[in-house]
């Protein structure tokens, strides 16, 4: 009688500790999930799987005007200018938000463009590689969030960006060309260089 009552009270004692462990277990098991959360909405769903060595075309809006450039031979040239030299580190610099892309929220089924701005949009970015075409609608800019809505052409989705994505490209063909003095330092130094290597002779 009293091993069974020993028992009975051991039991007891594990059913209690059990009881109290589930809402520590809970607990942690809720935690892990919304660290996973927090972490899969940091990194972000790829949009675009591009790199920036792969693309030969650029074009883009910015107040009112398009930009356009072609990457021949490793270098950058305006299509409008093609005299002019452009800086690759500018490019570079603005198609490092779009190749590749990435999307902190993708919103799907959307029905009505016009809510966020991309019913009519006033800006578009598009770029190539040697395989593949992209097309960026820009709509609403949400100054609560710091990002953008953007989209693709054929898509029922919405897609939410850094802001910086667009703001990368609030650029004029003055900010990204090479500046005359540049060329006109550089070709002085090609001179000069030639010229000390003549008196040396």
């Amino acid at each position: 009688m009293k091993k069974q009552k020993k028992q009975l009270i051991i039991l007891l004692a594990v059913l209690v500790l059990l009881a109290a462990a589930i809402p520590g277990v809970r607990y942690l098991n809720e935690r892990r999930e919304a660290a996973e959360t927090a972490e899969a909405e940091q990194e972000g769903s790829v949009i675009i799987d591009a790199a920036y060595e792969d693309v030969v075309k650029l074009s883009y809006d910015y107040e009112g005007v398009n930009y356009s450039f072609e990457k021949s031979e490793d270098v950058w040239h305006s299509v409008e200018e093609d005299s002019r030299n452009i800086k690759e580190y500018s490019i570079k610099s603005m198609l490092s938000g779009v190749a590749p892309l990435t999307a902190l929220q993708v919103i799907e089924d959307v029905t009505d463009l016009s809510q966020y701005g991309l019913d009519d949009p006033e800006r578009t970015i598009s770029f190539e590689t040697a395989s593949a075409s992209y097309i960026l609608y820009v709509g609403d800019h949400n100054a609560l969030t710091g990002t953008y809505y953007v989209s693709m052409p054929s898509e029922n989705r919405v897609y939410v960006v850094e802001q910086t994505v667009v703001t990368r490209f609030n650029q004029t063909l003055e900010d990204v060309a090479e500046t005359e003095e540049a060329d006109e330092g550089q070709s002085e130094s090609g001179e000069e260089n030639e010229s000390q290597g003549s008196d040396e002779s």
